[in-house]
């Protein structure tokens, strides 16, 4: 039964009874301002309610001269034996107003927002309320000030927030448009453009069935404002996933407690549409509404409907989508030149949200006859025709033991020529075609025809050994791979080996492409096959690892020297560093914005033993590749041979290369073939600048992509 605490029931009436005036001639001694709220203590803030709630207040001032308790509209003074789940109404005492001179009153609040309860007291004597309110920042305090009569007043007002019933409202939308809205006793959504309602949530059969296409996305949204939610939880349809979700700005946020939820459906399923619970969370007025979402959700395939592209050279020449339908009229087609050999590349676009089984059904090229299967077809066009078909492309599946297919024409005719857009040139690099081997090789961009006897005099071969020496080579025969006519074979009439150093140069016009387009002069250098292991650890040899401190190059493997400053304030020649890169993401920047005369130490970076780069250099000749990126800076002492590679070993090896003579502003391969080795177990390679070296401007390169590898030595 909803009482007052009989204990304060008791001080009113004895503050009632001893404290205030029985007639106009007894005056109390002294007077006092104090009150007890059934929620709030004390205090006469941070109240609250809901609508159809109750609060108690008592005014337990002493010596007062008038009282009177006044409430704003629309909210009443009940009485009577209620319990919780009462309707309260029925215990409005009836004609009561808005004003009341009890000092215990109970008020029902019927209106939302901030809602005033009025109490005003007149006192013989000065009163003061010294307030608290749960902070010492903040203290309601009231001091009474005196009116016409010479009566001393506290007019105050308690705020009570009164919070309205919370209703939930969801909505259901998908691709912007909204397909039902659900209320706590309804749902309103459309059926065939017509808008319908559900009233009987309970009822199950009167539930609709939303079919959703497979792979397409519904929006779970909760729209509420009516009783002040902040939380909700959602339980979401069995065949869902949850594909993205608004969380408000809190990391911490759940899909299931977001504010809107994107939900994907990529299984053939049924499932019921989930629920909702909408919550205020604050203590003294939590409430929460659940309700069903009052539908089924069927998942239906998308009609199954072919698209592709087509492409020539890299470039898209058709795209048919899946609401296009080609005219099987040929002679509405548009007609492309193609060179002879050319490939068109085939990609099938089609919603794959279900296995499909595809043909491409060739009429002509290399593959007419055939039928590709993959989502990506080639097919190359090597004879020589005007105004050819493609062909046609079938996609079928197979759901719930129902084929379904769609097929579509490819609307291009095809004239095949010789056509040659551009020069036919080398493509790639010169090479051997083994560490020794009496053959070289090239590639053309175009095929050729076949190579005249006579072209050979038009190439020459020339080069060293590693050791400088002149070698005797000439050419025997230059031909075409039989089984790649973009491929010439040179033959030498000896072998030559990986340590050599060769050039090869063709200045003719017999070389033809089959557009009679001649093949372009060239002078080359040839690059080996290697096939030794790799010296440089590959885990370090890019400087990709980081070393974990910010000292000596940063990069893991490497120790670069510094300026000699203290520990904490040095100054590293060389950093590890992601502005530019020939291989991986990083690379070492060298910078010194002054003369490196002015450095005593030699500008290093080597291979530290100490972080696992060992070196194993057995005694012999090597391959060194550098990649070096110059940016700017001169050497002016000594030069021209001043940036020097050394291993240092039982024996210290050093070789120079001239830094003045390397291309600016791109990558170039600094490339050794020198005999190293052996090393022990503190060998390192070295890339520096000596101590003795002068610059002049900011000296700024980057390294990377460092190797070292054996090579096959001339006997």
């Amino acid at each position: 039964m909803r009482k007052l605490n009989y204990i304060y029931i008791s001080i009113l009436a004895l503050l009632a009874l001893g404290c205030n005036k029985d007639n106009d001639e007894e005056i109390p001694a002294f007077s006092d301002v104090s009150w007890y709220t059934e929620a709030g203590g004390w205090a006469h803030v941070n109240l609250a309610r809901e609508v159809g709630q109750s609060l108690s207040f008592m005014d337990l001032s002493q010596g007062v001269y008038s009282h009177e308790w006044v409430l704003d509209s629309g909210n009443y003074y009940i009485e009577g034996d209620f319990v919780k789940g009462d309707d309260l109404t029925n215990f409005i005492i009836p004609d009561m107003g808005l004003s009341s001179d009890a000092y215990n009153i109970n008020v029902l609040f019927m209106e939302e927002g901030l809602q005033g309860v009025r109490l005003h007291n007149k006192f013989y004597h000065p009163v003061q309320y010294i307030g608290y309110n749960g902070s010492q920042e903040y203290a309601d305090t009231l001091t009474s000030f005196m009116d016409e009569e010479g009566m001393w007043v506290i007019d105050t007002t308690f705020y009570v927030d009164v919070y309205g019933v919370i209703e939930p409202e969801i909505s259901i939308e998908m691709e912007g448009e909204v397909l039902a809205y659900i209320y706590a006793d309804s749902m309103v959504y459309l059926e065939n453009g017509e808008q319908k309602v559900v009233t009987d949530m309970e009822n199950k059969e009167a539930w609709p069935t939303f079919n959703i296409e497979m792979g397409s996305e519904l929006t779970y949204k909760d729209n509420t404002t009516k009783g002040r939610t902040d939380t909700r939880t959602w339980t979401f349809p069995t065949n869902a996933t949850v594909n993205g979700y608004d969380n408000e700005g809190n990391s911490n946020l759940d899909p299931e407690n977001a504010i809107s939820v994107e939900l994907v459906f990529n299984e053939f399923s049924n499932s019921a549409g989930g629920s909702v619970e909408v919550e205020r969370s604050l203590e003294v007025v939590a409430s929460k509404s659940k309700v069903s979402l009052p539908f089924y959700i069927t998942i239906v395939p998308p009609e199954l409907k072919a698209a592709f592209k087509v492409y020539h050279r890299g470039v898209e020449i058709l795209h048919i989508d899946e609401d296009d339908m080609p005219n099987e009229d040929n002679t509405t087609w548009p007609t492309i030149d193609i060179a002879l050999d050319d490939e068109l590349v085939f990609e099938d676009l089609t919603n794959d949200a279900v296995e499909l089984t595809r043909a491409w059904n060739f009429v002509s090229g290399a593959k007419a006859g055939e039928t590709g299967t993959e989502q990506t077809e080639t097919n190359t066009y090597n004879t020589l025709v005007s105004g050819v078909q493609i062909g046609s492309f079938t996609v079928s599946r197979t759901i719930n033991k129902e084929e379904q297919t769609s097929t579509k024409v490819i609307p291009l005719n095809i004239n095949v020529a010789l056509i040659q857009d551009g020069d036919t040139e080398v493509l790639g690099d010169v090479t051997t075609s083994d560490e020794i081997s009496n053959t070289i090789s090239f590639f053309s961009n175009e095929v050729l025809q076949d190579i005249p006897s006579e072209s050979i005099n038009d190439f020459a071969i020339s080069g060293n050994d590693y050791n400088e020496v002149a070698l005797s080579l000439s050419i025997t025969s230059v031909a075409l791979n039989p089984d790649n006519k973009k491929e010439v074979i040179v033959t030498l009439n000896d072998n030559v080996y990986n340590s050599d150093q060769l050039q090869l140069s063709y200045n003719g016009t017999k070389i033809m492409s089959r557009a009679e387009v001649p093949l372009n002069s060239f002078d080359k250098a040839v690059v080996p096959v290697n096939n030794s292991t790799q010296i440089i650890n590959e885990t370090f040899k890019s400087f990709e690892e980081y070393k974990g401190k910010d000292t000596g190059g940063n990069a893991k493997g490497w120790i670069s020297s510094h300026d000699g400053a203290p520990k904490d304030s040095r100054y590293f020649y060389y950093q590890r560093t992601d502005e530019k890169a020939s291989d991986g993401e990083y690379s070492m920047k060298f910078f010194a914005d002054y003369d490196l005369a002015d450095i005593s130490k030699d500008k290093k970076v080597e291979t530290s033993v100490n972080e696992g780069h060992e070196l194993s250099v057995p005694e012999g000749v090597y391959e060194v590749t550098v990649d070096i990126f110059v940016v700017d800076g001169t050497i002016t002492s000594p030069a021209d041979e001043n940036l020097e590679i050394k291993l240092v070993g039982d024996a210290t090896l050093a070789y120079k290369v001239d830094y003045n003579a390397l291309p600016r502003g791109e990558w170039k391969t600094i490339t050794l073939k020198k005999p190293f080795g052996p090393s022990n177990s503190t060998s390192k390679l070295v890339i520096q600048f000596a101590s003795d070296v002068s610059s002049s401007g900011n000296v700024h390169f980057y390294i990377d992509n460092v190797s070292m590898k054996g090579l096959q030595v001339r006997p």
